[in-house]
């Protein structure tokens, strides 16, 4: 496997395993998947591994960062891999059932009287979503995931990016800050 393939966003499709795996699992004829991607996550082998489905499909389980030498965006998380003809799934909130599971409308809020709406260009102001007003992923510098870029004076510029505005992100944004708040710990266990 190549790092740089998997580096390109065409060949990424980054899912909530909540929303994803049922159906998914259902498609290539592995009934546990739910099951196997779960203790996979809770114990994972550097080498990934390989599950066969009942309609001639097998997928790859594995954790970018256990596997290539270099960091990828969402690395430290499951991956599934079906060969370079097809897309690759990073899979978020595996093992997270997240708080107010049947409550949605907590997850969007649209402040269109603001004096700075929208704060980012978009053609979409019906679905900009205000709650990260300031994004939480903004202190993670190179790792938020976002599309940003450092101006010649070294300030984050995040004007160009819609991650944490767009409507259906909300499960997206609380993924990331879990993993990183789970690598923060570690990092203070291991000091």
């Amino acid at each position: 496997m190549n790092v740089n393939w998997f580096k390109n966003p065409e060949h990424v499709v980054y899912a909530d395993a909540q929303e994803f795996v049922d159906n998914f699992a259902k498609e290539t004829g592995i009934s546990d998947l739910k099951e196997r991607i779960e203790a996979f996550e809770a114990d994972p082998d550097p080498d990934g591994t390989i599950l066969k489905g009942r309609k001639r499909t097998s997928i790859r389980l594995f954790i970018p960062d256990m596997v290539f030498d270099e960091h990828i965006d969402m690395g430290e998380n499951v991956w599934v891999y079906m060969g370079e003809n097809y897309e690759c799934y990073c899979l978020y909130n595996i093992s997270d059932r997240g708080f107010c599971t049947e409550a949605e409308n907590f997850k969007f809020f649209s402040h269109q009287e603001c004096e700075y709406f929208p704060c980012h260009e978009t053609e979409e102001k019906k679905e900009f979503n205000c709650l990260f007003c300031y994004c939480p992923l903004y202190a993670m510098g190179k790792d938020c995931g976002g599309n940003y870029y450092y101006t010649p004076d070294g300030i984050k510029d995040c004007s160009g990016c819609l991650v944490p505005h767009r409507k259906d992100n909300f499960d997206y944004m609380m993924a990331r800050l879990s993993k990183f708040h789970k690598k923060l710990q570690q990092a203070e266990k291991e000091s």
